[in-house]
């Protein structure tokens, strides 16, 4: 199974919390698939699947979503791959390795 799981930080304020909710459902209702969160808490949100469609669907989301005006809001954000544990990791390390220090 994939997962990620996207934390908002708790000091954001209620209208960015309404964008940038907005802009996470709608990024994983993309041209690869549509996905449901599965978490009620406000601050975070659950994607996950089971096949290739399910994973092309996760990584396309993320790909929209990395910019820094999304990711300033971000507390944590966890890719999880449960058939493959040693992918599992931190899209927010893996941002900061590839985009903010090059």
């Amino acid at each position: 199974m994939y997962r990620t799981i996207i934390r908002l930080k708790k000091d954001i304020a209620p209208e960015q919390l309404h964008k940038r909710t907005e802009r996470i459902i709608d990024n994983f209702n993309n041209r690869a698939g549509n996905l449901e969160n599965h978490s009620n808490n406000s601050l975070e949100f659950i994607f996950e699947g089971e096949n290739e469609q399910s994973f092309n669907c996760i990584q396309l989301a993320i790909a929209e979503l990395i910019d820094p005006g999304f990711m300033d809001f971000v507390y944590s954000w966890d890719w999880i791959d449960e058939e493959d544990p040693d992918d599992c990791c931190s899209v927010i390390d893996s941002y900061k390795k590839y985009y903010v220090e090059r």
